[in-house]
């Protein structure tokens, strides 16, 4: 019996900081990387700029020369009884080279890397406005975080209103009509901390969506500063 209860003892210890580190806190960096390597829309995008790429090579290839062989003259059914093929058939070898002039090529592989630049310039433009749309959904889980944790204070401290107001009406100062009415307006409290809730849930699956990540809302999480700091403003900019 000694041993089992060593056996489980030793099996809860290892066991209690797995479960600790399951939900993954991650941080805004942590986050801007993950997003760089996972989001879909921004991987595809980064593609057309290799595509342009490669036809920068394809753009400045030389044609290469065609070598052509034509025949005449076979004698495809007999005539009269006799019948050669090939005894009137003429053969006529031909080649060909494209030759371009007034710099084709150069003009060519130009226009290829006018494209690559503007394939780069699309890119760093959508990737400024998923990480501006990233941010944004970032800063709306710690708002989340932030409004579920005031809901939750102002339940705790609605409820010590109560007690309050409990031992008020066992002593009498109040009628039990106004406990009533104090209780009832819980529910509103309630209300707000599930609401509170809810959007949290929302802004976590919005980010998520974001990280084409498939981590269940209850063990992700985000961490960051969400206070107010004032700006200060130097005596140039005034």
């Amino acid at each position: 019996m000694y041993k089992f209860h060593k056996f489980i003892l030793l099996a809860l210890t290892t066991c209690v900081p797995s479960l600790a580190s399951a939900q993954q806190v991650l941080t805004w960096e942590q986050v801007r990387d993950r997003f760089e390597q996972n989001n879909p829309t921004l991987l595809a995008d980064k593609l057309s700029i290799d595509e342009s790429r490669a036809q920068e090579i394809t753009a400045f290839l030389r044609p290469n020369p065609n070598l052509t062989l034509s025949a005449d003259g076979t004698q495809i059914a007999p005539e009269k009884g006799v019948w050669h093929p090939l005894a009137g058939t003429f053969e006529s070898p031909a080649i060909s080279y494209l030759h371009e002039r007034r710099h084709k090529r150069e003009l060519r592989l130009e226009s290829a890397k006018k494209g690559t630049l503007i394939a780069e310039s699309n890119h760093a433009d959508m990737e400024r406005t998923l990480l501006f749309n990233l941010r944004g959904a970032f800063v709306s889980v710690l708002q989340a975080k932030a409004v579920l944790q005031l809901a939750k204070d102002n339940l705790a401290y609605y409820d010590h209103v109560l007690d309050i107001s409990r031992t008020r009406y066992s002593a009498g100062d109040i009628a039990q009509i106004d406990l009533d009415r104090l209780e009832l307006q819980r529910v509103q409290y309630e209300s707000d901390l599930e609401t509170a809730d809810v959007n949290l849930r929302t802004a976590k699956i919005a980010l998520l969506t974001l990280l084409n990540d498939r981590t269940p809302i209850d063990k992700y999480d985000v961490t960051g500063s969400f206070d107010f700091s004032e700006l200060s403003i130097s005596h140039d900019e005034k």
